[in-house]
């Protein structure tokens, strides 16, 4: 993964808050990378962390995505199915 550099940091619109946990070990290394000024906030440095891990196996993470929606498309015809047979077995 290469270093970051200062202008890869807050190229993308992030538009979509995600509230995590961390350990302490990784909030101190966050925040000594808040203090000295490399992110502006542990929000920030984590983002550009969680972005360049997927962007360095993109294609990879596309593909999962498109799974995971076939699955739920797959998923939510299956309920259909089967409430539909429930369905028929009262009448």
């Amino acid at each position: 993964m290469g270093r970051i550099e200062r202008g890869d940091i807050g190229q993308l619109n992030r538009e979509i808050s995600v509230m995590t946990r961390m350990s302490a070990d990784i909030v101190e290394i966050l925040d000594a990378l808040v203090e000295l000024e490399i992110f502006k906030s542990r929000s920030e440095a984590v983002a550009a962390f969680v972005e360049r891990t997927v962007y360095a196996r993109k294609s990879l993470f596309e593909e999962i995505r498109d799974q995971a929606r076939d699955i739920s498309k797959k998923r939510e015809s299956a309920k259909h199915l089967a409430f539909e047979a429930i369905k028929s077995e009262r009448e």
